[in-house]
């Protein structure tokens, strides 16, 4: 599976992607606002690649995890991944991640509208939605950013290791995102 823009590709991991997907999976900054802990083992790290590397279509309820890769350079610089709700096919969740030393350059923004693009027009999903830490304010102003709403604010409804964190629940519509697309067009 291949999404492109401008600076990225968007496309299904590879073996050789292994050391730099630990490296900012093992970042204390990147896993702050994640539900693993560190350090990321090398053994999930193999196992995940190694799943997602022949996904060639989404399936229900099976997270499909795309690797995001600077176009100019090949690096590996983060993963965005989407899942079908089972109980609705039309009906995506997404989620991504960014390695520290590529945040704040625009580039979450630009595959998530790749994504998102994938998921309203050729998926034809109705809805698409995103949870965040509360206090993970890059991916709060991201998901707004792209036209996500704030729908809800879970206090301390997540465990991550010892702590309860809080998260905002985010949602966006396909005419929603259309209305968007057609002024980004004008």
């Amino acid at each position: 599976m291949f999404l492109h823009t401008q600076r990225l590709l968007l496309r299904n991991f590879n073996a050789s992607d292994l050391e730099a997907f630990l490296a900012y999976r093992n970042d204390p900054v990147v896993a702050k606002y994640q539900s693993w802990s560190l350090p990321y083992p090398r053994e999930k790290a193999e196992a995940l690649i190694r799943e997602m590397q022949d996904v060639h279509a989404p399936k229900v309820d099976d997270w499909l995890q795309l690797a995001i890769e600077l176009k100019e350079t090949g690096e590996l610089i983060g993963d965005i991944a989407f899942v079908i709700k089972g109980d609705d096919a039309r009906q995506a969740i997404i989620g991504f991640t960014i390695a520290s030393t590529h945040q704040k350059n625009g580039y979450i923004t630009e595959a998530a509208t790749a994504l998102l693009d994938y998921l309203f027009e050729d998926m034809d999903m109705h809805r698409v939605i995103a949870d965040c830490d509360t206090e993970n304010i890059g991916s709060w102003k991201t998901l707004e950013k792209l036209g996500f709403r704030r729908e809800a604010h879970f206090v301390e409804s997540l465990l991550i290791g010892n702590d309860y964190v809080s998260e905002y629940h985010y949602g966006l519509l396909q005419r929603e995102w259309r209305a968007k697309a057609a002024f980004r067009n004008c």
